[in-house]
């Protein structure tokens, strides 16, 4: 009787420090901050354009390292989903900023020939958003966290 009342303390404790664990890795994405630092053409023909996009991805803990396994999300321009966008894996370290960079292709028909104007000549007039999941390492496996990353407004 007392080896299996040992045995379910000791599987209670376990069963605590997971969950320590668990609740710890979900702080890493609550912990980070997005930004998106900057969406520029590098490059247009006829018949589409490339955009290379940067996010900035900021740990705001000061003891713990989150580590993003991937993202997978959808660039918005204008407020018309245009693209979709994915990133692989970055360890952002406690109190840190890493930049995660996607390049995109995006045809002309998807955006429009007067948006693909404005998009070509970086116009102020151009309002870029991402919707997506960020996807973080756990110990118990990966954590999905949806985000909305928009470039920072200036006040």
């Amino acid at each position: 009787m007392k080896k299996i009342f040992l045995l379910l303390a000791c599987l209670c404790g376990f069963a605590a420090c997971n969950t320590v664990q668990s609740i710890q890795s979900m702080q890493q994405a609550v912990n980070c901050r997005y930004e998106l630092l900057s969406a520029n053409v590098s490059d247009f023909s006829l018949s589409d354009i490339d955009l290379d996009v940067k996010v900035g991805i900021t740990n705001t803990s000061k003891t713990q390292a989150a580590k993003l396994n991937r993202f997978a999300g959808k660039l918005y321009i204008n407020d018309e989903e245009t693209s979709a966008i994915t990133f692989g894996a970055y360890d952002i370290a406690p109190a840190s900023t890493e930049v995660a960079k996607a390049s995109l292709n995006i045809p002309f028909a998807t955006v429009g020939k007067n948006v693909i104007g404005l998009v070509t000549t970086n116009s102020k007039a151009i309002r870029y958003k991402i919707k997506g999941t960020m996807y973080f390492a756990t110990p118990l496996g990966e954590l999905p966290f949806p985000v909305v990353i928009e470039p920072k407004q200036d006040k």
